[in-house]
This record gives structure tokens, C-alpha cells and sequence, in this order.
């Protein structure tokens, strides 16, 4: 799996994620990370600008599946703001920060990183 560029997530937006995650610590937690994609000297960089908790209408503390409603709302903020879906975040309440199979089978686009937070 190979990551399509170096992802730079501001302080806040991390820690906003990881309390995502402890609020929502029965459950996996989902949402995206939005902002733009340049090319610089280093490499291509995703630059975070926005966080987009999003439902986990699977209610479930083995899998996640983004409630439609609220990446409906997701998508057309982000969209509106010029910015692009750089990243795809989940939580793992109960193991490691590894994608599982049913993970890396849905996922969202080889374009876009896929984060992993375990509390574990």
C-alpha cells in the first residue's frame, strides 16, 4: 500500500481526532480530513485544513460504515471550501492501528491516506 503523499495534520485537528475516538470509545469512530494536495521541493504534501467527524452508522466496535447524511454534508462543505478529501480516519477501540481485511476492502481511494487510531 503506498501512500500518495506526506500528510500534514495540524495539532489541533489530531488531537480533535483522538477525542473523537475516546468519546466514541464503545464504537469506532470515522470521519475526513480535508485540504490541498501541492507539489513542493520535498514531494507532494496534503496539508490539512478542516476536520470532518462523520456518523458511524454501523454503531459498532469492529467496523465503521460513514452514515450517508453526514458525508452528504461532509462532501458539500469541503467541496464548497475548495478543498479536497485527503485522508479517511477511523478508530480501532479494541486493536491495533492495522487495516483489517474488511478495511482495506473498502477502501475509499488509493488517493487518499487511511489513518488509523487505535486505543489499545
Amino acid at each position: 500500500m503506498s501512500i500518495p503523499f506526506r500528510l500534514l495534520v495540524p495539532r489541533i485537528l489530531l488531537e480533535e481526532v483522538v477525542a473523537q475516538a475516546c468519546a466514541e470509545n464503545s464504537n469506532e469512530c470515522c470521519g475526513i480530513l480535508a485540504g490541498l494536495v501541492k507539489d513542493e521541493e520535498s514531494g507532494k504534501i496534503g496539508r490539512v485544513e478542516r476536520r470532518y467527524p462523520l456518523v458511524n452508522a454501523a454503531g459498532s466496535p469492529i467496523e465503521f460504515e460513514s452514515d450517508a447524511r453526514s458525508m452528504f454534508d461532509a462532501v458539500r462543505d469541503l467541496t464548497r471550501r475548495g478543498l479536497e478529501v485527503l485522508a479517511i480516519y477511523h478508530s480501532h477501540p479494541t486493536a491495533p492501528p492495522i487495516p483489517s481485511k474488511k478495511d482495506l476492502a473498502r477502501n475509499y481511494s488509493p488517493d487518499v491516506v487511511n489513518l488509523i487510531v487505535s486505543l489499545t
